[in-house]
């Protein structure tokens, strides 16, 4: 039996009048009278207005059952009846279901508050009672009353903080990939975001990260082709998109979780990347700010030049902005001076994100922060600036550092460490341009000033520095701990100090201290044909300089089309091999994909298989120990199983029956001598039995007997009461009755007056309108008379002048018409003449027939058609055999369809008895009378036989009934004529 459909009002009706009882069962019932009308198939038919009042209640008792499933069914059901329709009522009802959710929330932390602080500051311990194992436990985990703080919070706010996220995600998916939820989503997005960062979910805040946002983005982008499809071209859609993964960049590095921010900030800049429009400047100084900071939380050498990077690009948008802060410029610059010296590896997806064409470098780095910010910086920047770059003294450079990095302001001081290495780096390759060995002790004296700073360096550390550098390629040097000294590799192509000063002091000396010439003439003339043989050295290198050109020219274009053309068939034949390579891979890929499924298709059927028989018991064998599991190596298996085991079960039943045989025979030989003895013991207990039976019988048998007789004798006494009592109620409930049934009456003639005064009024408000009707459609019709006197007057007038010349054409008809009259009385005179020359000549035919008939028939007598119409048909002489003679079958002159009915049915009703006999007139042509007096034809004239035209004469007119025309072809009187 299907089930009751109830009206969704009346259920949330009942839901309310159970909810008011306020008792868990109430409650229970409620729910389900509410889940009833979700899973009603008109569900989807019912108006909105009258659904949101139910779906929020329905909210209401999810939240306080703790039911998210139901909810999110609930809810999937309420969005697909109204997205089509209202869609500001779903927004309204995932707002108000997220709203109770965390107002459950709020009020469990309300509550925890409340008991945490009812807690005794100091609680009582009893030295005296036994210790018990859950007081050991609860000492053993926290001490004091923490226990009893997390017991309380995981209690209470545990449950409401899971189902406050349940609420988040159930909303996210409701309102994923639609357009017109896009805004909703959003903000709910936001909301979790904030739930999150507030109550510190790191978990739930990956989760939803990865396996909604990200998934949802996703989705969007591969199903953008449906229907109401997220359209991440539009504009303010991809700005809401971006304000959301801003925000969740934002909420990573706060709760520190470093990798998802990284991975929001690819997020990001594949929006930006898709995008068409381009961001706003404080969007994107947003977004470089946060990747500073991811950078800066990774740290190292790697990540050191793209942290630099980052600053570079946050200033440039957030000057656009102008959201500039004041220690922006000395973080640039900090941040640049901080990347450690040497190559870094280049990282193109890290380039991506910021935007770059190419790796940045320390150098670029610097050179472009010294440009730009170098003015703006504070004086101590500056100051570290110019000493580690422009004049580094490895003797006095940790001097000068010591008080500006003591000095440096809290926010610069992430970059001290750092900057560190990068000035132990700049002082260890200063000293290997000079030394080729040099003491640690030494090294620790230079370093000896940032003692008491966060600089601080010791032997262990600055050992620690000298392997990090050497791993890392800043310096070429090994460590002699014996000797306590460190000695510097120098290869013959990198020249020292040394070699440089020693080059510098020869050419001083060459230009202070020349050769001396011999006299100042010889030199004149040596220096004027020095100064021929260079000009004409010059003259000739400048023609081979210009030769040169030109085959270089030529050489370099030539070369050019030859690269250029094998580029082209390298790059064709590249091309061709990696598309061969790319098909064979493809063709190889589908080929170990179908092998793949073919087998994972073959092992799921296998281990299907035997799981259901390791299931069913009927496999013994570890499923997973088997290595190549196959269908029909299980079944051979399974069938030896059991065959093994019914083999067991039957060696089993043999022994068990045999064991049992011998017992049973065991049995019977020690109870044969007992049987007569029991049989005698038997049938004495069996007749003591009886007796006792029957004495028991009789016994109750007597005390119900008198019981009843007792029971009577007390009723007997309450009879007269009985009566009376009962007479009170009927009389009562009579008074009653006719009370209420004349209450009925007045009630009855009171809105029988009041339907008839209703009746009369609307009567005479029909009557009012009719009669107000009536008037409007005379002035109308007034109207309409007057306005059709105008127009008739004024067609008067125009029919006046349209008579006047029509007048010629009438009189042009007239004697057109007066002459066709006069042709028309010519051809009638003329149709007149001949149709009394037709019927003269019928009448001829029609007398040759006549005495034709008579001379066949030798009696009847020719009455002229019409000369007596009143006349009746002459009989003839009865035949030999003294049958009556037929009567007549009508008049001579034919008459209509209804005379010669007539005349039939009499004719069939007066002849029954001469038909019956072969020689009456009726069968013999001879005696059988013809209608009119005419006898009739032999036996040429039958019934119901076609003639043609010329013979239709014969008998046909007398069977017509007398002279009808041929043309009138009047039917036979006898029947079976169809003419």
């Amino acid at each position: 039996m299907p089930p009751i459909y109830v009206k969704p009002e009346n259920a949330l009706k009942r839901s309310e009048e159970l909810l008011a009882l306020g008792t868990p069962q109430s409650q229970q019932q409620a729910f389900e009278n509410l889940v009833e009308v979700f899973q009603s198939k008109k569900f989807k038919h019912t108006p909105i207005n009258v659904l949101e009042p139910i779906v929020l209640r329905f909210i209401d008792l999810c939240v306080s059952m703790n039911r998210k499933m139901h909810a999110k069914a609930g809810l999937i059901q309420y969005k697909n009846a109204a997205q089509t329709t209202n869609v500001a009522s779903i927004e309204k009802v995932l707002n108000y279901f997220i709203a109770q959710a965390e107002g459950r929330l709020a009020a469990a932390v309300e509550q925890a508050k409340t008991e945490v602080a009812a807690l005794p500051e100091n609680p009582v311990v009893d030295d005296e009672l036994p210790l018990q194992p859950a007081s050991l436990l609860l000492d053993c985990f926290g001490g004091e009353d923490s226990g009893d703080r997390e017991r309380i919070e995981r209690r209470l706010i545990a449950p409401a903080q899971k189902f406050c996220w349940d609420a988040y995600d159930i909303s996210l998916d409701i309102a994923k990939s639609n357009d017109r939820l896009e805004i909703i989503y959003q903000s709910i997005a936001h909301r979790a975001f904030n739930f999150c960062k507030v109550h510190q979910r790191k978990s739930d805040f990956r989760r939803l990260c990865e396996q909604r946002l990200r998934k949802d983005l996703a989705n969007a982008a591969k199903y953008g082709h449906q229907q109401h499809a997220i359209n991440l071209s539009d504009p303010e859609t991809l700005s809401r998109f971006l304000d959301t993964r801003f925000l969740q960049l934002e909420t990573a590095v706060e709760l520190e979780l470093w990798q998802e921010a990284f991975r929001s900030v690819e997020d990001v800049h594949g929006l930006v990347a898709a995008g068409k429009k381009i961001a706003k400047p404080a969007m994107m100084a947003n977004y470089y700010e946060k990747l500073t900071q991811i950078f800066k939380a990774e740290g190292g050498k790697q990540t050191a030049v793209f942290h630099a990077a980052a600053w570079a690009r946050y200033f440039q948008y957030a000057e656009r902005a102008g959201v500039v802060s004041d220690k922006a410029a000395g973080c640039v610059l900090l941040s640049a001076l901080a990347v450690p010296l040497g190559e870094v590896e280049s990282k193109q997806r890290l380039i991506a994100l910021l935007n770059l064409p190419k790796m940045p470098t320390r150098d670029s780095l610097l050179k472009d922060a010294a440009a730009k910010h170098l003015k703006s910086v504070p004086s101590d920047i500056k100051q570290i600036y110019n000493i580690i770059e422009v004049d580094f003294q490895p003797t006095t450079a940790c001097k000068v550092l010591a008080p500006l990095i003591a000095n440096l302001g809290e926010e610069y001081q992430p970059y001290l460490p750092a900057l560190r290495e990068v000035v132990l780096s700049r002082l260890l390759q200063e000293l290997a341009q000079v030394y080729d060995t040099i003491t640690l002790s030494h090294i620790l004296s230079l370093v000896k000033s940032f003692e008491n700073t966060p600089w601080a360096t010791d032997m262990p550390s600055l050992e620690k520095f000298l392997m990090t550098a050497c791993r890392r390629g800043d310096i070429n040097a090994s460590v002699d701990h014996v000797a306590q000294t460190i000695n510097f590799i120098t290869t013959v192509s990198q020249p020292n100090r040394l070699s440089d000063l020693a080059i510098c002091l020869y050419n001083t000396i060459q230009y202070l201290n020349p050769a001396p010439v011999t006299s100042r003439a010889d030199a004149f003339a040596a220096a004027i044909a020095q100064a021929e043989e260079e000009r004409k050295q010059v003259a000739h290198r400048r023609q081979i300089v210009t030769k040169r050109r030109e085959l270089m020219e030529e050489a370099n274009l030539r070369r050019q089309k030859e690269e250029s053309t094998a580029l082209a068939e390298k790059l064709k034949a590249k091309a061709e091999e990696d598309a061969r390579r790319a098909r064979d891979a493809a063709k190889q890929a589908e080929v170990d994909r179908l092998r793949k499924q073919m087998e994972d298709a073959r092992r799921a059927e296998a281990e299907q298989l035997a799981a259901s028989l390791a299931a069913k018991g009927a496999l013994k064998v570890d499923i997973d120990k088997i290595e190549d599991l196959d269908s029909n190596k299980l079944v051979a298996m399974q069938v030896e199983q059991l065959a093994k085991e019914k083999r067991d079960h039957a060696e089993k039943l043999r022994i068990v029956g045999k064991r049992v045989d011998h017992l049973e025979r065991a049995y019977r030989k020690e109870e044969r001598p007992l049987l007569a003895e029991d049989y005698e013991r038997q049938k004495v207990e069996d007749k003591a039995a009886h007796d006792r039976a029957n004495v028991l019988a009789r016994e109750a048998a007597i005390a119900q007997q008198k019981a009843a007789v007792e029971l009577k004798a007390r009723l007997i006494r309450m009879m007269p009461d009985y009566l009376i009592a009962r007479e009170q109620v009927e009389s009562q409930k009579a008074a009653e009755h006719k009370a209420a049934r004349e209450q009925a009456r007045q009630k009855v003639d009171e809105e029988k007056a009041k339907l008839k005064a209703r009746i009369i009024e609307r009567k005479k408000a029909e009557k009012a309108q009719r009669e107000q009707e009536e008037r409007e459609a005379e002035e109308r019709e007034r109207r309409a008379a007057e306005e059709a006197e105008a127009r008739a007057a004024e067609e008067a007038a125009r029919a006046e002048e349209e008579a006047r010349a029509a007048a010629e054409v009438e009189a042009a008809k007239a004697a057109a018409e007066e002459r066709a009259a006069k042709a028309r009385a010519e051809r009638e005179a003329q149709r007149a003449k001949d149709m009394e020359q037709i019927q003269r000549q019928r009448e001829r035919e029609e007398e040759a027939e006549r005495r034709r008939a008579e001379r066949s028939s030798g009696a009847g007598a020719y009455r002229r058609p019409g000369a007596a119409a009143a006349a009746e048909p002459t009989a003839t002489a009865p035949a030999a055999s003294g049958t009556a003679p037929p009567p007549a079958f009508a008049k001579a002159g034919g008459g209509g369809w209804r005379e010669r009915a007539a005349a039939k049915a009499a004719a069939e009703a007066a002849g029954g008895a001469g038909a019956a006999s072969p020689s009456s007139g009726a069968a013999s042509p001879s005696l059988a009378p013809a209608p009119g007096g005419a006898p009739a034809a032999n036996g040429d004239d039958k019934p119901g036989v076609y003639r043609p035209g010329a013979m239709r004469g014969r008998g046909g007119a007398s069977r017509g009934g007398g002279s009808a025309p041929p043309s009138t072809r009047g039917g036979a009187a006898s029947g079976g004529s169809r003419w």
